[in-house]
């Protein structure tokens, strides 16, 4: 299994970035720009997106035993990973398989969970999310339409243009898998358990994994700091980058003092 990825830093605590469903590794282009001064950030671009190898099935067991192997392959340990939305999901999978590996973890607007275990809500999920593809559109004609509604009401023009840029590049075939995937997710019971460091993030204009929910979240990881970003919706590390960066920047920072 091969995993692409972009790296910028030569120095520094390692942070390892998951983007979402939409994304690519150049989704946290703002922060493998702004805060390569004080980390080592590797930005990888998960199965079935970029030049990464595409799974089929796509199931959290094999992405969790993908993303061990990106670790052992490259040596890194004692990490810090951060998650989005669907690759929240997975750091939250993978910091309950193998906490050793991993310095700190950071959710940023995700869930703990699908929205509802029955298989006919399942259905729907998937069937309302692909219908537009099961019709013939390309995900280049529907990324326009994907990403508006994930944006806080006065987000610049230059980060929809980026993240509809992202959108477009996401293979048909890697989006059905993505979703369907999403549709069996459930790690609550794993949240209790979960020693490490951790902290989340939510954007307040975000519909998707709202701050409330994202607080109920926190309220299960004993040892977590949650922030809210004011201006953002669910892209708040596009949306309000700086701010971003300070979040995280200052929380690994603070891990390595203590």
């Amino acid at each position: 299994m091969s995993w692409s990825y972009l790296r910028r830093g030569e120095s520094g605590p390692v942070l390892v970035c998951l983007h979402g469903v939409g994304g690519n590794a150049s989704a946290f282009e703002p922060q493998l720009r702004g805060l390569r001064g004080e980390l080592q950030l590797w930005s990888l671009d998960l199965p079935g997106y970029g030049q990464s190898t595409p799974l089929e099935p796509m199931d959290w067991e094999q992405m969790v035993l993908g993303l061990m192997q990106f670790f052992d392959q490259h040596n890194l340990y004692q990490v810090h990973l951060l998650g989005h939305s669907f690759g929240g999901m997975l750091a939250q999978e993978f910091a309950a398989c193998h906490p050793n590996y991993l310095a700190s973890l950071i959710l940023y607007s995700t869930s703990s969970a699908f929205g509802s275990n029955d298989g006919d809500f399942q259905q729907r999920f998937i069937s309302a999310r692909l219908k537009p593809l099961d019709e013939g559109a390309s995900m280049k004609q529907l990324a326009a339409n994907l990403i508006d509604p994930l944006l806080a009401p006065n987000s610049a023009a230059e980060v929809r243009q980026m993240a509809v840029a992202c959108m477009e590049k996401v293979p048909a075939s890697t989006y059905r898998q993505s979703i369907k995937c999403i549709s069996t997710f459930d790690c609550r019971h794993n949240l209790p358990h979960l020693t490490m460091p951790t902290l989340l993030l939510a954007g307040k204009h975000d519909t998707v994994a709202s701050a409330p929910m994202m607080q109920r979240l926190a309220n299960k990881i004993a040892a977590s700091t949650m922030h809210v970003l004011d201006a953002s919706g669910h892209l708040a590390n596009l949306e309000e980058a700086d701010q971003f960066n300070q979040y995280v920047g200052g929380f690994i920072a603070q891990q390595n003092q203590d």
